[in-house]
């Protein structure tokens, strides 16, 4: 019963979360796909900074739900932070040093991405470690 509890009271404060995430997945989905085809236009600016709309939107409400967690859940949030900090820190200067002798760099996109992956792998570690 605790579980569900538990669960519920995660959803409700996810829950105003999940139009800007929809609204910042459909609005990066059409940046992708046409901001590229729009080749010498003004437009193709505004087309690919589109999903920045709701992904402020997102920023501020990730913000608010961090204000309102207890201290044992702000403890495992700032310990994932500080892992997916310091491990993208490690392996971008990897990239960078690797770059010395021709390897590629990993785009930005790939970048944000293995921060978000991270984030959530500190998380699970830090649930584990304290639940």
């Amino acid at each position: 019963m605790m579980d569900s509890k538990r669960i519920k009271h995660r959803a409700n404060r996810i829950r105003p979360l999940l139009v800007p995430l929809i609204l910042y997945i459909g609005l990066l989905a059409l940046a992708v796909s046409f901001a590229p085809t729009m080749e010498n236009t003004p437009w193709r600016y505004v087309v690919a900074l589109l999903p920045m709309v709701p992904g402020f939107f997102l920023a501020i409400g990730v913000l608010r739900v961090t204000a309102q967690i207890d201290e044992m859940e702000r403890r495992i949030l700032f310990e994932a932070v500080a892992f997916s900090f310091i491990l993208t820190l490690l392996i971008l200067l990897t990239f960078g040093l690797l770059g010395l002798v021709g390897v590629s760099q990993p785009s930005t996109i790939i970048i944000a991405a293995m921060m978000c992956f991270l984030l959530l792998l500190g998380k699970l570690l830090g649930n584990r470690k304290y639940g």
